[in-house]
């Protein structure tokens, strides 16, 4: 008969304490992978809800992952994208740009960026940028992580798409560290969410638990905390309308309302407040994500700084606002100028009219002169009705020579220089003006020099600049009369010609303005300001000078001095 084996107690509590190890090592792996699992869904939910589309692709271009923003901005849902060629979902003039950024991506570079276009959905094209990096994995399959954004928008702002363009650094990487006690999918995704996460340091993102009126921080990421100067320690736990200033607390109320409806808020702009206090513009989404009893009870939030983008819209502003008030100035001046020029036109018009008029009166003059000259010869006439003819006569002869003189004004210039008598040109002139000077009871005071040499010059040019100097001094006396003097003086061979007048005379700020076009200080109706322009550009072309001296309240004095043509004298 064989005999039992018999366990000494020994060997008895030797099982017992080894059962019991290894009991004590199992619960401690199905924590350490409850652990992970927990780890897995917030790091799941983070993916999904993140406001940035993300996808996994293979090396034939397959797409075997991503989340609800990819296959969103993709314009399908996340099932009808997954195994399905990502070329699919690109419009077909844009295919190439795929293939050779996925080549790019697959090459080896550390990280490849590009853009692609993919219907709207509405007739349109999105268009998205990408950044992407390949990776091996644990099977030895080569396959790459894609980011992509919306930058629809910022296309049709050339602007932004060029100052502020996201700048998404490494957002995949493969991860380094790896978990024993997960399986070999749960550890591959583990580490691609964690590379997402903390290569965003670019935007700040915040995932907050809703509560009915307020929200509190559960995740500050790194790019948060250098956005608001806040270290995540500080601020888990605390409300959100943290980084809101405090006039936005009811706006941040209604917000977190709207997210537990499940009310998604893209790109909107809104003012957010640093650690320090200051207060910056910047744009930010949130999404809400983790429903329960109707009601959802997590928001993940982007935000981005907009300050230099503010900065640059303003300065623009500017530029534009400075442009509109310079073509705004250079209208105003191109009407004015417009407008006197129309009424030069118009003086010159009545110029021409009162020649014709002119030229019409000498015909009948020169009959009633010859009438009145016959008369004298044959008629016997009393001594009182002769010295009455001959007043007649010399009336007669008068009238006539004004009517040469306004034919030889509105003549038009030879531009030929003659020899020319100053003292005559000016007693033409002052023909001219006789009855002005009467009519505003000025006196005019002659100061001639004695053999005074001619000139060389253009007539009638020359009388113009003498008609416009004595105008002016006509128009600068008082309406209670005043005194014009002229005189002639031969100054180091130039003939010097001085009009000088008591009238009002001339404000400094004005002394550098009246030779240029179209200035004046008289009314529209009697002046252009061309009179001093034009007399200055006639004595430069005669190699002349003009120069006046004048002083507010006690008259002007215009000078002005011309080359002696030759040696004859007056």
């Amino acid at each position: 008969m064989p005999q039992k084996k018999t366990i000494g107690p020994a060997a008895s509590d030797e099982a017992d304490r080894l059962l019991d190890e290894l009991e004590r090592q199992n619960e401690e792996l199905r924590l350490a992978r409850a652990e992970v699992e927990a780890g897995l869904r917030k790091y799941y939910d983070l993916y999904d809800f993140a406001p940035v589309g993300y996808c996994t692709v293979s090396r034939d271009g397959l797409v075997l992952e991503s989340n609800l923003a990819g296959a969103l901005l993709l314009g399908v849902d996340r099932l009808r994208v997954l195994r399905c060629p990502l070329a699919g979902f690109v419009v077909r003039e844009g295919r190439n740009d795929l293939a050779r950024f996925l080549e790019r991506v697959f090459s080896g570079e550390h990280k490849a960026t590009g853009e692609l276009r993919v219907p709207d959905g509405e007739g349109g094209v999105r268009h998205l940028y990408l950044e992407g990096g390949s990776f091996e994995t644990p099977l030895g399959e080569q396959q790459c992580r894609i980011a992509m954004m919306d930058i629809t928008q910022s296309r049709q702002t050339s602007a932004e798409l060029e100052h502020y363009r996201y700048h998404l650094e490494e957002l995949v990487q493969q991860r380094t560290s790896q978990l024993e006690e997960a399986n070999l999918r749960l550890r591959e995704q583990t580490e691609n969410l964690t590379s997402i996460y903390q290569a965003m340091d670019s935007i700040g993102l915040i995932v907050c638990s809703l509560e009915e009126n307020d929200a509190r921080i559960d995740i500050f990421s790194a790019g948060a905390e250098k956005l608001f100067g806040h270290r995540q320690d500080e601020v888990l736990g605390a409300s959100v309308s943290l980084i809101y200033p405090p006039a936005a607390n009811a706006m941040v109320a209604d917000m977190v309302r709207r997210l537990r409806q499940g009310e998604a808020m893209q790109s909107f702009d809104s003012t957010l407040v640093r650690k320090s206090g200051d207060c910056f513009p910047a744009v930010i989404s949130f999404h809400p994500f983790a429903r329960q009893d109707g009601l959802f009870t997590k928001a993940v939030g982007g935000c981005r700084d907009i300050s230099e983008l503010m900065y640059i819209q303003n300065q623009l502003q500017a530029m534009n606002d400075e442009l509109e008030r310079r073509v705004e100035q250079r209208t105003r001046e191109l009407q004015e100028t417009q407008r006197q020029y129309l009424h030069a036109e118009k003086l010159s018009a009545i110029g021409k009219l009162s020649a014709s008029i002119a030229h019409e009166f000498n015909n009948p003059l020169q009959g009633i002169l010859s009438i009145l000259k016959g008369l004298k010869k044959r008629a016997i006439l009393e001594e009182e009705d002769r010295v009455l003819l001959e007043a007649a006569i010399a009336e007669s002869d008068r009238i006539k020579e004004l009517i040469r003189q306004l034919q030889d004004f509105n003549r038009p210039s030879s531009d030929r220089k003659a020899v020319v008598d100053v003292h005559q040109s000016l007693n033409s002139v002052l023909l001219l003006h006789t009855s002005d000077f009467k009519g505003k009871r000025i006196e005019l005071r002659l100061d001639y020099a004695e053999r005074l040499p001619h000139i060389l010059a253009v007539p009638d040019q020359i009388k113009q600049v003498f008609l416009n100097l004595l105008a002016n001094a006509a128009d600068a006396c008082r309406p209670s009369g005043g005194v014009i003097t002229v005189t002639t003086r031969l100054v180091d061979d130039r003939v010097a010609v001085t009009v000088e007048d008591n009238g009002i005379g001339i404000v400094p700020e004005d002394m550098d303005l009246i030779f240029q076009p179209f200035y004046t200080t008289k009314p529209e109706v009697k002046g252009t300001g061309l009179g001093l322009s034009v007399s200055y550009g006639i004595v430069k072309d005669h190699q002349g000078e003009i120069r006046v001296e004048s002083r507010p309240g006690e008259g002007a004095r215009f000078t002005v001095l011309l080359p002696v043509g030759n040696r004859y004298h007056a």
